[in-house]
């Protein structure tokens, strides 16, 4: 089995919130007729940055033609030659060769009738806790909305939620306020989400406010993206466990070498694939510190992959983020992801447990394309404000 040709295809599709976001599916044909299939997730985080696709599709062809996919570590390897690590959360380079990656799995699972997990160690869970977001507000017209929002989540059947908080002040005392109210102890909240946006003094400051209202389980991102002593300064004053994404093996090292964290955020989308996950897991289990599965909000393909790798992690003993299947109002798959009691069910049948749509993929293919700069906010709080 040899790899004969990849295809990618641009797609966008609409939030909930009414935000448009743009993906690149992936597909991987093999000269005895197999087909493997992955996503480029959520390219809408650098709306001015893209690659020209035809360019990518060609380069992508021309590396993995005639290579068996089957070696998995060999074309890790290649890719990481032709798209190095960037670290950096939104990196364009680990969205290529996440794509790519999950593609390969998918195709390799399928030619031998397994599902991915099995590649990736087998399984040990059927399912994942996840939470849904609520994302962050600019202004105290937005709790309103909010709050719709937690509405929608209880009616789903969730319990947990995480909130992203920093802007406004205000408004998160609002929504913390009028959640307790509403809800009691049956809403809980995994995260206050700082999203590196504030520097560690004035989120310390920030989330002992927000105490005053409500409770976590753990705070995300408390300090600028890279700023390991500011990790570190706020660890050591937090009431609450520190959880940060991690931006590379190297990345994770030094979080945990520096005593920044208690919990590595673990995410396909920005190691690039599931293989640097498994490498980065393996940091987290010696290290005996927390581990949760973090996402960009992919679509059904990123997620089921996401499903696989929980499925076959032991150490994972937080509630991951995948909810991007629910949050879209379409997708490229017939068969998706399914969701129970708040919780992501990992999919059976072979490779990823996904089907796609080729009626769909092509209903929702456009090419990708520049945002208008002024709802660079919006992109980024993932609100139609």
């Amino acid at each position: 089995m040899k790899v004969s040709r990849v295809k990618l295809q641009p797609v966008a599709t609409r939030r909930r919130s009414g935000i448009r976001n743009q993906h690149v599916i992936v597909r991987i044909d093999t000269d005895n007729d197999w087909t493997g299939w992955g996503e480029m997730s959520d390219l809408s985080h650098l709306p001015a940055w893209h690659f020209h696709t035809g360019s990518l599709e060609q380069t992508l062809t021309e590396a993995l033609a005639g290579q068996d996919p089957r070696n998995l570590t060999r074309l890790e390897g290649l890719l990481l030659d032709l798209f190095p690590i960037e670290t950096y959360l939104y990196s364009r380079s680990a969205s290529v060769r996440q794509g790519v990656d999950i593609a390969l799995h998918d195709l390799v699972a399928k030619a031998n009738s397994q599902p991915v997990h099995n590649l990736l160690g087998g399984r040990v869970r059927d399912a994942m806790d996840v939470c849904l977001p609520i994302f962050r507000m600019q202004t105290t017209e937005q709790v309103q909305d909010r709050l719709k929002d937690l509405a929608w989540a209880y009616d789903l059947g969730f319990r947990l939620v995480r909130i992203y908080v920093g802007a406004c002040p205000e408004a998160d005392h609002m929504l913390l306020k009028a959640m307790a109210q509403t809800y009691g102890n049956e809403m809980q909240v995994k995260s206050w989400d700082f999203s590196g946006g504030l520097h560690w003094k004035a989120a310390l400051t920030a989330s002992e406010a927000l105490g005053e209202f409500g409770t976590c389980q753990l705070i995300e991102s408390p300090a600028p993206a890279l700023d390991l002593d500011g990790l570190r300064e706020f660890r050591n004053r937090s009431r609450n466990p520190v959880s940060e994404h991690v931006l590379s093996q190297h990345h994770a090292w030094q979080l945990l070498h520096g005593g920044c964290v208690d919990i590595l955020n673990i995410s396909p989308f920005v190691l690039g694939g599931l293989r640097p996950c498994q490498r980065v897991m393996a940091l987290a289990e010696s290290a005996q510190v927390g581990v949760l599965l973090g996402t960009t909000q992919e679509l059904a393909l990123g997620t089921a992959a996401i499903a696989h790798f929980a499925a076959s992690a032991p150490a994972i003993d937080w509630p991951g983020d995948s909810t991007g299947p629910l949050l879209y109002e379409d997708d490229v798959v017939e068969k998706g992801v399914t969701y129970q009691s708040g919780a992501l069910v990992v999919p059976d049948g072979p490779g990823l447990g996904v089907t796609v749509s080729e009626s769909r993929l092509e209903a929702l293919a456009t090419p990708l394309e520049q945002d208008s700069a002024s709802n660079l906010t919006a992109l980024r709080d993932r609100t139609a404000a």
